[in-house]
Order: structure tokens, then C-alpha cells, then sequence
């Protein structure tokens, strides 16, 4: 935008720049509703989804309320996602997770399970997973994703 608009409107810096600071996020309504129903799906241990039109704020929102949680309690993963397989979401997986090496696809689900149980059981922290432009995955790799968060047969979700 103009210089003009920004001084009609006294602003500084664009208002919907994509590198918005965390300090510069106004805690709107439909915000602080995110941040109700997140906080509520972690404490379910549950897994929910955030839907709106392109350019809505669904990013700036998430990002904003993981800055809420403590660094301490909770590992946050972020990913973005992409119209490739399975396999390719596991290795955005590894790659978050700091971990070396990929191969097939057992192993990749067997490591992946590894650091999130030392994560959980070791650090005793929270585990949360951000898939970011969810639309892109393939059908069959939702069908698939509970393949990561089974971890005792199908009675637990995440370890404790």
C-alpha cells in the first residue's frame, strides 16, 4: 500500500504484513475463541482443526497463541504440509525433530515415536503438532496419520 493510506490511517508499517510480530497481533475475539478451543484440545489430547479462507489470519493466530504456551511445557512441531505421500510428511516430521537419518517407512514411524516418547517421557514435556496448509495433504495420508499417534496399541494417543 501507498505511503497515503498508512498515513491516513496513522499507521507505521503495513497492517497485514505476513511478518507480523507477535507483539503487533491484536487479541481480537476471534482469537482469543482459538486459543479457548486449543487450549481445550490440549488438554483433551485431542487433534482440531482451524478452516478459513485464504489470507484470514489462520497462521498469524496459531502462531500467536503457541507464543502463549511455555516453552518448558510444551514441544511445539510445526510443518508445513505439501500434496506429496506419507513418506514425505514423515520426513518434514524427522527433519522438525532434529533427527538424522530417514529410510523406509517403518523406521521413519518407529524413530518418530522414539524422540516423541523421549520428549515426553524424559523432558516431560507436551508434544504439539502444527500441520500448516492441511488442504494440500492427500487424502490417503490423512487416512494414514494415526499411524504417529497411536502409541499403546489404540488406548493412548500420546504417552504419559
Amino acid at each position: 500500500m501507498s505511503a497515503t493510506y498508512r498515513a491516513f490511517f496513522g499507521m507505521t508499517k503495513e497492517a497485514f504484513d505476513p511478518d507480523l510480530g507477535l507483539k503487533d497481533i491484536l487479541e481480537t475475539q476471534d482469537i482469543t475463541s482459538i486459543r479457548q478451543r486449543f487450549d481445550y484440545t490440549l488438554r483433551l489430547g485431542a487433534v482440531a482443526l482451524i478452516t478459513g479462507e485464504v489470507g484470514s489470519g489462520k497462521s498469524t493466530a496459531l502462531r500467536y497463541v503457541l507464543s502463549k504456551l511455555h516453552p518448558s511445557e510444551y514441544k511445539t512441531i510445526w510443518i508445513t504440509a505439501c500434496s506429496g505421500s506419507i513418506l514425505e510428511l514423515y520426513r518434514l516430521l524427522i527433519s522438525e525433530l532434529n533427527m538424522g537419518n530417514t529410510g523406509c517407512k517403518s523406521v521413519m514411524i518407529r524413530s518418530i515415536k522414539k524422540s516423541i516418547r523421549e520428549i515426553v517421557l524424559e523432558k516431560k514435556m507436551k508434544v504439539v503438532l502444527i500441520v500448516d496448509e492441511a488442504s494440500l495433504i492427500r487424502l490417503e495420508v490423512f487416512a494414514e496419520l494415526h499411524t504417529i499417534t497411536q502409541f499403546e496399541q489404540d488406548s493412548k494417543s500420546w504417552p504419559e
